[in-house]
């Protein structure tokens, strides 16, 4: 056996689901212009007061960026690259509540991302 089962964590990701509350995108600009190199989001007020019940793809433009950008989802422990220069659509394991962590450095600018509740098939391109 190469792994002990008594130690897997399980979590239920929820994808593949079309919400009750219909499609839904929560835009943000992510800013390391500064010296912030880390960004905490935590989506459980907005899961609370039922304005979206989960995400299931992100849109990362990561375009006018000059490094890439990084997103941890702490539950699952998915990591996301997306490169400098491109755009893409992330399928993203993100259990409720929603929380990430995005990771860059001052040369990755300003990042818009869309946090999506509906599956959209991942692409990334080139811009």
């Amino acid at each position: 056996m190469l792994y002990n089962t008594g130690a897997l964590n399980y979590s239920n990701p929820q994808n593949q689901l079309v919400p009750d509350e219909g499609p839904k995108a929560i835009p943000l600009l992510i800013d390391f212009s500064g010296s912030t190199t880390e960004w905490d989001v935590d989506l459980t007020n907005q899961q609370q007061q039922q304005y979206i019940s989960m995400i299931q793809t992100l849109f990362i433009d990561a375009s006018l960026s000059a490094d890439d950008v990084f997103v941890t989802f702490p539950i699952t422990g998915q990591k996301i690259q997306a490169k400098a220069g491109t755009q893409g659509y992330y399928n993203v394991l993100c259990p409720n509540p929603p929380r990430m962590m995005f990771t860059g450095t001052a040369d990755t600018q300003v990042i818009p991302v869309f946090l999506i509740n509906v599956p959209i098939a991942g692409v990334v391109w080139s811009v």
